[in-house]
């Protein structure tokens, strides 16, 4: 069985928006919901691209010592970024590790409120 396959078919379906982002910063998956979520900003078309092309000088610095914080800790996995009232939810970044625990990406996860 193609285990990525069948990770491509849980998270396809997800309400919650996944977009991954590489250690470079460039957007390289995006699920149905993020597309939907972000077609305002291109949606599919944000594949490719770097993150930053999103994000203003704050949210790149903020986001840069998170990952920093991630990858400097192979026992921390996620970090609350804050809370968006828009759309009423609690954002994370969540590190995406290899099998030896290094850092090969990461998304954002976010929390409806409740």
């Amino acid at each position: 069985m193609d285990l990525n396959v069948v990770f491509k078919g849980i998270v396809e379906d997800l309400d919650n928006p996944v977009c991954f982002v590489n250690m470079e910063h460039i957007i390289t998956y995006l699920n149905k919901s993020a597309m939907k979520r972000y077609a305002h900003r291109g949606g599919e078309k944000l594949i490719g691209q770097s993150l930053f092309n999103c994000h203003n000088e704050n949210s790149k610095k903020l986001t840069l010592e998170y990952i920093d914080k991630l990858i400097n800790n192979d026992d921390l996995n996620e970090i609350c970024i804050g809370h968006n009232d828009k759309h009423k939810e609690t954002n994370y970044i969540v590190a995406v590790r290899d099998d030896n625990k290094k850092m090969i990406g990461y998304y954002e996860r976010h929390e409806a409120d409740k």
